[in-house]
């Protein structure tokens, strides 16, 4: 292909293509835009920093806005993501466990969020804002993170290498981040100091932008519409009766109780007998109640068209707002589809948050003599809160028959709870401990205290409870 052939081709695309889709035509509009181009140049600062602004806007004002926003947050988050630590080392796994979570509890810089409420304030910017970054200190001997909203990263100058307030090297890698203050000066963070949480949608994606920015026209335009349809509304019901006439010398005086014509029937006699309220009508005149159609069912199914539109690509509609219209499989369905996009964020928060927390705090504890030094300290997991679902006993019934027969862990079946492995057994352990002292203080058999007690083999405990023959004494037990 020679250069005018690859300048037709770029700048005079689609006039006669064998692809239908990219040719032009007097009956579309064109699509905006220039040619395919990186992700950084479309998500231009003042593109991105006008999508936060409307979608800031909506999560304060809509509704349905916020119930997505908050039911995302809310189930992926829950009471919080907690690590368990994966060394072959049980006991430091404990300790460490515990020690990252006392220093959760005053996590961040401020003092006015532990280490949970940091999660659900990163989920939801990951929403409204697209991101959010988590600048990690230290102040006075202590580590603590910093959450620094979208606004406050940006550039202040042109200098090479700066992409809306991100500074790259030749391979696209972050050096620092500006961050811009008060005055309006901005000072670097260094890129290993900060933590940038954002979903990506393209590879060449630097910053992040809301994930409601493809519903935003559509809650604009369903606020107002809304607004306008109210006001009719109102103006609707402020006129109760219509007088239909066909004179047209009427006026407002025909509209009330007047002194009756020369032989007219005298319509206060009639009130005294009749009871209630008459009016006196003209030849011609009519009195009809007055009935709006307003909002109509043709209104509120467009209504409910963009909301459904808009919640594509969070949740789904059905799960956010209104279920009503399901069957059995398919609110299975929504549900399942909804308990995906939540496994999506928490996988999201751990890799791009919780997972270096842990590996900076814990580090920075054995570091400074805190824990000792193990093999395979890095590694960690981290809990979740109890899946979302519909079939609750029927599935904890088919979760337990999966692990009598080993097709499931139990730390697996624990962390589809919402559990730590760790705890629950900690706490099974000093259960069957307490039982077994309750027991024998009271001569019963721990089985009396707890049907499905059991007792490793070998303790003496298992063995066959002796009953008492009919003459006080003890049979041996059988064999």
């Amino acid at each position: 292909m020679n250069f005018l052939q690859r300048f037709a081709a770029r700048f005079f695309f689609g006039s006669s293509s064998v692809f239908e889709n990219a040719n032009r035509s007097p009956r579309r509009a064109n699509v905006p835009g220039a040619a395919p181009q990186d992700a950084v140049l479309d998500l231009t600062p003042g593109v991105r920093s006008e999508l936060v602004r409307r979608s800031r806007y909506l999560t304060r004002n809509s509704g349905f806005i916020r119930e997505l926003v908050g039911s995302m947050a809310l189930y992926s988050v829950g009471d919080g993501l907690k690590p368990q630590a994966e060394s072959e080392d049980a006991e430091w796994n404990r300790q460490a466990e515990a020690y990252f979570n006392r220093w959760g509890r005053h996590a961040e810089l401020s003092g006015r969020f532990n280490l949970t409420q940091c999660q659900h304030l990163v989920c939801r910017a990951v929403d409204v804002d697209g991101e959010i970054f988590i600048h990690k200190v230290e102040q006075d001997g202590q580590l603590k993170v910093q959450l620094i909203e979208t606004h406050r990263i940006g550039s202040d100058s042109d200098a090479e290498g700066m992409v809306d307030g991100v500074r790259l090297d030749a391979d696209g890698r972050p050096l620092s981040y500006r961050l811009v203050k008060d005055d309006g000066l901005g000072t670097d963070l260094p890129a290993a100091h900060v933590l940038h949480v954002y979903d990506p949608d393209a590879v060449s994606q630097v910053r992040g932008f809301p994930s409601l920015q493809h519903s935003i026209n559509h809650i604009l335009d369903e606020m107002e519409l809304l607004a306008l349809e109210k006001h009719a509304v109102k103006d609707n019901s402020d006129i109760t009766r219509v007088l239909t006439t066909g004179r047209v010398d009427a006026d407002d005086g025909d509209f009330h109780l007047a002194t009756p014509a020369q032989g007219a029937s005298d319509s206060g006699q009639l009130q005294t007998v009749l009871g209630g309220k008459l009016v006196m009508l003209q030849p011609g005149e009519e009195i009809k109640p007055f009935e709006s159609n307003r909002p109509s069912p043709t209104f509120t199914g467009f209504l409910d068209h963009l909301r459904r539109d808009s919640a594509l690509g969070m949740l789904p509609f059905e799960f956010a707002s209104d279920s009503s219209k399901l069957a059995g499989s398919g609110v299975r369905l929504t549900v399942a589809r909804a308990d995906r996009r939540f496994s999506y964020r928490q996988t999201l928060l751990i890799d791009r948050m919780l997972r270096p927390l842990w590996l900076w705090v814990i580090g920075n504890a054995i570091a400074e003599g805190k824990l000792p030094a193990v093999a395979g300290w890095t590694e960690v997991n981290f809990t979740t809160p109890r899946r979302v679902t519909v079939d609750a006993g029927r599935e904890a019934a088919q979760n337990r028959e999966d692990v009598k027969a080993g097709l499931k862990t139990l730390s697996d079946h624990f962390a589809e709870l919402g559990m730590d492995i760790n705890e629950e057994l900690e706490n099974r352990a000093r259960e069957m401990k307490l039982i077994q002292h309750v027991a024998a203080k009271y001569g019963l058999a721990p089985q009396d205290l707890y049907a499905s007690f059991h007792t490793p083999a070998g303790t003496g405990t298992d063995q066959q409870q002796t009953q008492p023959d009919h003459d006080g004494k003890h049979d041996e037990p059988a064999q």
